[in-house]
């Protein structure tokens, strides 16, 4: 399942509110606060508003807490790249957090999938 695939689950109320408990989770493993309100609707502005400075931050400041958050939701280099070819107006900074959320709901929806084919 790539990126292009999620689109069918930007609507799912209970899928978005579990990735915004995934990204939570996995920023809060470094020390890094993201809240969210539980509302579905502005879900994405809400987390990526709150992220994007964080991974700013991150990538000026601590290169290595940064591979790190980059290694534990699982993002790979070739991901990043061409993510960067296809939104070469934003910043690094915007592209990584855009990434960032599509990710933990691709790993949300694979989960979810392989629960309800093992039940």
């Amino acid at each position: 399942m790539n990126y292009d695939n999620l689109s069918q689950y930007f609507n799912r109320i209970d899928l978005i509110k579990d990735t915004a408990n995934q990204i939570i989770k996995d920023f809060d493993m470094f020390g890094l606060e993201i809240k969210f309100s539980g509302n579905a609707y502005n879900a994405y502005e809400e987390l990526f508003e709150q992220m994007e400075p964080k991974i700013n931050q991150l990538i000026n400041t601590n290169q290595s807490k940064f591979m790190s958050v980059l290694y534990r939701i699982d993002l790979s280099d070739v991901q990043i790249n061409k993510a960067i070819n296809e939104n070469s107006s934003e910043t690094f900074s915007a592209i990584i957090s855009d990434l960032i959320i599509k990710r933990e709901l691709q790993k949300v929806v694979i989960r979810k999938q392989f629960n309800n084919k093992n039940a």
